[in-house]
């Protein structure tokens, strides 16, 4: 059985709904990005597709004024 993967992201303060490297949103909250990329897993199972929703819910970029720092 095809396999897809939604995503649920968190990028730049804003929630959206990834699939084969596009996004879709903004979404207003992780509940209403949550709850779309739902159903559209349901749509792709109701075609036959084995689907997968993943929530990352921490935003990977770094906070605004963050640098690396060494410690000396």
């Amino acid at each position: 059985m095809p396999q897809v993967n939604y995503t649920v992201d968190l990028i730049d303060g804003v929630w959206t709904v990834g699939l084969n490297d596009k996004r879709f949103g903004p979404y207003s909250s992780l509940d209403a990005a949550v709850a779309a990329a739902s159903q559209a897993a349901h749509k792709a199972e109701a075609q036959g597709y084995d689907a997968m929703v993943t929530i990352h819910a921490e935003d990977p970029t770094p906070a605004a004024g963050a640098t690396d720092r060494d410690a000396a």
